[in-house]
């Protein structure tokens, strides 16, 4: 039998060899916690790196598309001749990388601002708009963007005719400034905007564009009832959107940059130049420019991530 002074010692140690254990686990706990941050700070490093990689490839497709631009503007050269109407092209820049590179001529698409009434209700009648909206809105548009407030006739729509279908603001009585805006004419439905806006732009300054050809790529069955009695119309091939996505298996980046060449905005420079990070949408295709783009970028995309990781930690 052991005695209290006994007791009282296996009472201590006992005690002891609990804290011990506490502390143990805590530590083991801090450890484990730091290792994770440390392993958690380092994927997320290479993340970023990754991401400020792939952002680098696609501004430089993009500077790359506006310089063969301005070749072919100044020596008339075929350059890399990738389709100009949007579709959407596929180019494999190298193993797990792939960029998806967008060009659309705004000289062929149909300028909500200096397009005549009669033109724009005959494209849109063609491109699909029900007929009982095609004068409503095409005089809207010309309402939301002269400065007067007389509304058009059959159909136009100045600020009494906003707040009778109630709504709080009225048209802007000046240029629209991007095609997104025709989401607020009163007679516009989700429906037709989501036909519209993709034809539609603010930089074909002269208002002139090729139906036919327009019909012919976004509703080619109605192309055989559209009389033509001259023929095509040329664009003045003056402003370019682009819209480069460029992904690996972990990462994704992209670039959406407007590029002109002429015209009255600006002389020859980006006016647009937005960060994006969603891969162009639509059906893709190959095209021999993915070649000439590859080898222009290969550098770039097969040098190792070490020094871009280093740029990060640092920080800006």
């Amino acid at each position: 039998m052991k005695s209290s002074h006994g007791a009282a010692e296996d009472g201590r140690s006992g005690f002891v060899l609990v804290s011990v254990l506490v502390i143990l686990a805590m530590v083991s706990a801090i450890l484990t916690t730091v290792i994770l941050q440390a392993r958690s700070g380092t994927a997320l490093t290479q993340a970023r790196a990754d991401v400020l990689r792939l952002q680098g490839l696609a501004d430089g497709i993009a500077r790359f598309l506006a310089y063969d631009l301005t070749l072919q503007r100044t020596y008339r050269a075929v350059g890399l001749a990738l389709p100009e109407d949007g579709t959407v092209v596929v180019c494999r820049l190298g193993p797990g990388r792939t960029a998806y590179v967008s060009l659309q001529d705004q000289g062929r698409l149909i300028d909500v601002n200096t397009t005549p009434r009669p033109v724009m209700e005959e494209a849109f009648r063609l491109l699909g708009v029900p007929d009982g909206a095609t004068s409503a809105i095409a005089a809207e548009i010309v309402d939301y963007r002269d400065p007067d407030d007389v509304p058009e006739p059959n159909g136009g729509a100045e600020a009494p005719q906003y707040r009778a279908r109630g709504l709080a603001r009225g048209p802007r009585n000046a240029p629209f400034a991007s095609p997104d805006e025709i989401e607020r004419l009163p007679s516009m439905t989700p429906d037709i905007a989501a036909l519209l806006k993709p034809v539609l732009t603010v930089y074909n300054e002269g208002g002139r564009f090729d139906l036919a050809a327009l019909v012919g790529r976004v509703k080619p069955s109605v192309l055989p009832s559209l009389a033509r009695s001259s023929g095509p119309t040329p664009s003045p091939r003056q402003y370019f959107l682009m819209r480069i996505a460029v992904e690996s298996r972990h990462a994704r980046a992209g670039r959406s940059a407007l590029y002109a060449m002429g015209g009255s905005r600006t002389g020859t420079d980006f006016l647009i130049w937005q960060q994006t990070v969603a891969p162009a949408a639509g059906p893709s295709v190959e095209h021999p420019a993915c070649r000439t783009i590859a080898t222009a970028l290969v550098d770039e995309a097969t040098a190792p991530a070490a020094e871009t990781a280093a740029k990060v930690r640092a920080g800006p």
